[in-house]
């Protein structure tokens, strides 16, 4: 039977804190304090597992800063009841992929019009392109190497779980991968339009 106002417990660095209510949890969420690979148990539960495994991951996810401990019951059922093993995106953060793909081609338009336009233009926008998309990825990797060695031989020895880390600390390394993405589409637009010219 589901607990009605579930209380974790966390492991960093190799020491036990908590008990945590969801709001609790959200906050220490959005301090990037845990992520979903923090290891959680529910209080009086002995078993370990990444926080993005509980069901109520989703609701601390998306729960308001404003968010009080009043209706804990009610989010825990509905976490419950809807259960996802991969931590599913809100329609907010679908718009705003949306938005920001439209912005990627609409830089991508303009790079290929001055590349088109003038060769040397388009040789500066290809080289900062490449140039900035190096940076943000090397800046990346160094969030990543900042992890505990457990976790980065299962991000970099298992097939896919790279993937899975990124989407469950997506808000750690969103402005990075937005910087490097938007390059990239001004390089290639440069490339584009230097060919077509």
């Amino acid at each position: 039977m589901a607990q009605p106002n579930p209380r974790f417990c966390i492991q960093r660095d190799g020491t036990e804190a908590g008990p945590y209510d969801l709001v609790q949890m959200a906050g220490l969420l959005r301090k990037h304090i845990i992520d979903g690979e923090t290891l959680t148990r529910l209080e009086g539960d002995d078993g370990w597992k990444p926080f993005s495994w509980q069901p109520q991951f989703s609701v601390v996810r998306e729960m308001s800063p404003n968010a009080t401990s009043m209706r804990l019951e009610e989010l825990n059922d509905e976490a419950l009841n809807e259960r996802s093993p991969v931590p599913l995106p809100s329609r907010e953060f679908l718009l705003q992929m949306v938005a920001f793909g439209v912005g990627c081609l609409v830089l991508g338009a303009g790079a290929f019009v001055l590349a088109w336009l003038s060769a040397a233009v388009g040789m500066v926008l290809l080289y900062a392109g490449i140039g900035i998309a190096l940076a943000a990825s090397v800046m990346i990797l160094c969030g990543i190497l900042d992890e505990d060695w457990l976790k980065l031989v299962l991000i970099f020895g298992v097939p896919l779980y790279d993937i899975y880390y990124i989407i469950c600390n997506f808000d750690k390394y969103a402005k990075l991968l937005a910087v490097r993405y938007a390059a990239i589409s001004v390089a290639l637009g440069a490339v584009l339009g230097m060919a077509t010219r």
